[in-house]
């Protein structure tokens, strides 16, 4: 294979010793123990996974100097730097990859191998390409990717799959590099001086499922209702879509950022569609795919208040659609407290609200609860301790954005966790639960802790959990049967909920941190699941990332395969790591403390590049607003973040903490 110019051409052609690589004018060897027998393959996995792994040293066999410490004075370093630079090396496709992008990366890792073997001082590099041992596709042709994030025993891996790729039999027909490259689904390099026990059982755990199916991957059509507020917020959907070889028809407003041109690889069409939320919007959608000159295979929505519309509009279609009723309970907060069975009232005014919390027998109690009927994002939430409390509180709240009903219920102060289900037919295919840490409204009443917002905005969720055993069980038995009594069956669900009664609460120890601990004299009641909402969809962009590093599971790959009723996708997609989780993940929410006009550059990259002893242990990070943007004031009733960060620590759930509460100081930005 060939790629460059004449001065930084390059070119790699086999001979019995080894692979000669041609670089400009200069011809240098780097070899590739080619006999098979030398060339250790292994499948580590059960036989269904379908992948055989091959491991082989690349080892320079010229006299070519080596690499300097800074990696790049070096000649020959230098002209491979500049192919990995030029265009041709780059590609415009979306993620994952065209074609010509997946042989540009092949070349890419070629270049990569060079430079790791003239930098390291034994002149070598250890690789590991990733083969199907039988005919098919890859269950999604990124799952590799995403069962190998944040994998400590290797680096740099490269996807070499695409959505439309289909593998033949041919690993045991494999003895060179070329021929095993090509064949490769993925390719990376191993960390040095690793015991082949520990990689093989680092593997194991994240890489014994089923990843080649039978057959060519069907192309399909999905209809997607409002497509996130931009890129950044729509990424993981649209790169599960192309993942699984989905064409998108992407409805949304006027104007929106994905009918832009630079995003047309995104989508297959763009409709535009007014989503306002009336008695004709399921007439709208059906208008709107009528639009289409093609055939649609499901709608879906990720947006609370557009689901029930969204599956009106798919069963009149005849298209995959979750039940209307439970939609109409789940997406209606009052609803969902009356389901749950405990005291709940839909307010329309400030004197209605007043007359009820003032009736003996209302069963209403302070501290309560007021939130909108319909609302999302904890927005218009409240805890109030006294009346005029609640009324500063119904007088916050945005009616207009929100609704002008709104409920009003008792608080319950046990510890809160987002649980996220994924159920087929009836059956829990997979469960997590994660700690969502008390917000500002949870420490009123503490002065000591008091915080300065006065908001149910998340700012910590903690993976996984740390409640005792027996009441994550009772969460995931309670939670499960709850969305079976509601008519769900399949899909996926993230769920939010209490403990009522639990044995824990949040303390702040002798470090400053605050976490779960034992009660020291506990209740006499015992403990029960306190249902706050249920979300027929995956959590926001932080968690889903979150769960998908944490766990291997991806949940906008699992939502988009029910909406087409592919189930056998979607019970691949959704088995975590053998060992469930990977390491503890803390989502470092910064949010919004006052509004104005944000003076910083990217807070996030600007954390990384002053602490690489914490970027080491951030997975992924988002700074939302840019130099000049306009920030909301939280007054208002709109409610963001600044930033967030996935942190991790494989030592401890302490250590994790401890690591968090640095990135949270550490990130520093200007709002005037």
């Amino acid at each position: 294979m060939t790629l460059g110019d004449e001065d930084t051409s390059l070119h790699v052609e086999h001979n019995d010793d080894g692979v000669l690589v041609k670089i400009g004018p200069n011809q240098h060897f780097f070899s590739y123990d080619l006999d098979i027998k030398e060339l250790e393959s292994w499948s580590p996995f059960s036989a269904e996974s379908g992948i055989t792994i091959y491991r082989a040293v690349l080892r320079l066999k010229s006299d070519a100097p080596s690499g300097t410490e800074d990696g790049l004075s070096n000649p020959v370093i230098q002209q491979i730097s500049r192919l990995l630079q030029s265009p041709l090396s780059r590609s415009t496709d979306f993620s994952p990859y065209g074609e010509k992008a997946v042989v540009e990366r092949r070349v890419e890792f070629m270049l990569s191998s060079l430079i790791r073997a003239f930098n390291s001082p034994v002149k070598q590099t250890e690789i590991l390409l990733f083969v199907s041992q039988r005919s098919g596709h890859l269950v999604r042709s990124d799952i590799l990717d995403i069962r190998l994030t944040d994998c400590p025993v290797i680096e740099g891996f490269v996807n070499l799959a695409n959505s439309t790729r289909t593998f033949t039999d041919t690993a045991p027909l494999l003895s060179n590099l070329n021929d095993t490259l090509v064949a490769s689904a993925g390719a990376c390099f191993i960390s040095e001086h690793l015991e082949p026990e520990t990689l093989h059982q680092e593997l194991q755990n994240r890489l014994s499922i089923p990843m080649i199916q039978h057959g060519v991957r069907p192309s399909r059509t999905l209809a997607i209702l409002e497509c996130g507020k931009s890129a950044a917020t729509g990424l993981g959907i649209f790169n599960a879509a192309k993942a699984l070889n989905i064409n998108v028809v992407a409805l949304d407003k006027p104007g929106h950022w994905i009918s832009k041109p630079e995003f047309a690889s995104w989508r297959e069409a763009f409709i535009p569609i007014d989503r306002n939320l009336d008695e004709g919007l399921a007439d709208r959608i059906i208008a709107a795919i009528e639009k289409y000159d093609g055939h649609i295979d499901g709608i879906i929505s990720f947006f609370d208040p557009l689901l029930p519309a969204t599956a009106a509009a798919a069963a009149r279609l005849g298209l995959p659609a979750a039940p209307a009723s439970a939609l109409e309970i789940a997406t209606d907060k009052h609803k969902t407290s009356e389901f749950d069975g405990r005291p709940a009232y839909r307010i329309s005014s400030l004197e209605e609200a007043i007359a009820i919390t003032g009736l003996k027998d209302s069963n209403l109690f302070y501290p309560l609860i007021v939130k909108p009927c319909s609302g999302w994002g904890s927005e218009g939430v409240f805890r109030v301790e006294t009346e005029t409390e609640l009324i500063r509180a119904i007088e916050s709240i945005d009616f207009e954005r929100h609704g002008t009903s709104f409920v009003i219920e008792n608080y319950c102060n046990g510890p809160e966790v987002d649980a996220n289900f994924v159920l087929c037919d009836g059956e829990l295919l997979f469960f997590e639960a994660s700690d969502d840490f008390p917000k500002d409204a949870d420490l009123a009443g503490n002065d000591d802790s008091k915080g300065s917002l006065q908001t149910f905005i998340e700012v910590a969720n903690v993976l996984p959990s740390s409640l005792p055993e027996d009441e994550l069980e009772l969460l995931k038995t309670s939670l499960h049967q709850s969305l079976l009594r509601l008519g769900f069956t399949s899909g996926f669900f993230h769920l939010e909920a209490r403990v009522q009664g639990s044995r824990t609460e949040y303390v702040k120890g002798k470090d400053g941190l605050i976490d779960l601990q034992d009660k020291q004299t506990p209740g006499s009641r015992s403990p029960s699941a306190w249902l706050i909402e249920i979300n027929a969809r995956p959590p926001g962009l932080q968690a889903s990332w979150a769960s998908r590093a944490t766990y291997g599971v991806d949940f906008w790959g699992l939502a988009l395969s029910f909406a087409l009723d592919d189930k056998n996708t979607a019970r691949v997609l959704a088995a975590p790591f053998k060992s469930n989780n990977q390491y503890w993940c803390q989502i470092v929410f910064i949010p919004v403390q006052k509004g104005g006009v944000f003076e910083s550059g990217d807070a996030c990259q600007d954390l990384v590049q002053r602490h690489p002893e914490l970027a080491v242990n951030i997975s992924r990070s988002l700074c939302f607003f840019k130099r000049g943007d306009r920030v909301p004031e939280p007054s208002s009733g709109i409610l963001t973040w600044i930033a967030y960060y996935l942190v991790f620590s494989r030592k401890s759930r302490r250590d994790l903490l401890k690591i968090a509460e640095l990135v949270r100081q550490e990130t520093k930005f200007t709002i005037s």
